[in-house]
Order: C-alpha cells, then sequence, then structure tokens
C-alpha cells in the first residue's frame, strides 16, 4: 500500500473550513525552533506567494503533521490569485496536495466546494493517474462542479 494513503493521525470528524483554519494559528510553521521571529497568518501566506521556492520545506511532509500542512495548504490557496501566483499553486499541487492525495483527503476538500480556480489550479497539478481509478473519478467529479 501506498505511504499515501495510509490512514492518518488526524480525526475522520475533524473538518477543515475557511473559518476553521482562520480562527486557529496553530498551522503556522514554527519560525522560533528555527532561530527566526515567528510570523503571522498574513504575513507567511503572502511570503508563501511571493517566493514559494523559499518557503517549500514550510509544506513538506517530512517535518510537520499531515493536519497542519494541510491547512498551510488551503490557507495558502484560499489566498492565491490566478495568474499571480501559478508557480506557488503549481508546487503545491505537485507537492504536499499530491502526496496526500487519497479519499481522506478528498473527504477534507468537500468542504471547500465549489473549488475556487485557485483550488482548481492547484488540484489540477497533481499526478492522478497513478492512483485508483475510484479515487480518480472522485476527483474528476470534485473538479465539475
Amino acid at each position: 500500500m501506498n505511504k499515501r494513503h495510509r490512514s492518518s493521525d488526524t480525526s475522520p470528524t475533524h473538518v477543515f473550513t475557511r473559518s476553521a483554519i482562520a480562527s486557529d494559528p496553530a498551522w503556522l510553521p514554527d519560525m522560533v525552533a528555527l532561530g527566526k521571529p515567528s510570523i503571522a497568518a498574513e504575513a507567511y501566506i503572502q511570503a508563501y506567494l511571493a517566493d514559494p521556492g523559499a518557503w517549500y520545506w514550510s509544506t513538506i511532509l517530512l517535518h510537520d503533521p499531515k493536519e497542519m500542512v494541510l491547512k498551510r495548504v488551503l490557507a495558502i490557496v484560499e489566498q492565491a490569485k490566478l495568474p499571480d501566483h501559478e508557480k506557488a499553486l503549481g508546487q503545491l499541487g505537485a507537492g504536499p496536495l499530491e502526496d496526500m492525495m487519497s479519499d481522506e483527503l478528498l473527504d477534507h476538500l468537500q468542504h471547500w466546494l465549489p473549488f475556487t480556480p485557485a483550488m482548481r489550479y492547484a488540484l489540477g497539478q497533481v499526478r492522478i493517474s497513478a492512483e485508483h481509478p475510484a479515487l480518480q473519478r472522485r476527483l474528476k467529479a470534485m473538479l465539475s462542479r
């Protein structure tokens, strides 16, 4: 079984919504642990969108729990605008969204329907062809809403 499809430590009843992310800044990267000053949510999102190459580390699954990374991704996508942020959205799609692609991720994303153009773009960068056909169909159906 692909590691992306393992069950996670997050509660299946926990819903990631725009308001839940906005009300809980615990998802922000721990800058103090890196010897840097802490960063506010808006500053983090704008920094990521301006220079995704400098901030890629904050959305990989090596150092932080999946729930935190997903919240970061969703917060960034929520404020991204096309075509200005194609690079950042592409990085999020081909990186963490692809790494987390599973029925569990789609369950979380169900609460974000209908998808914004930015979310559609990011999800369009996911290499879905390697996934199970049922998952491919489900994502395609979500993207068509």
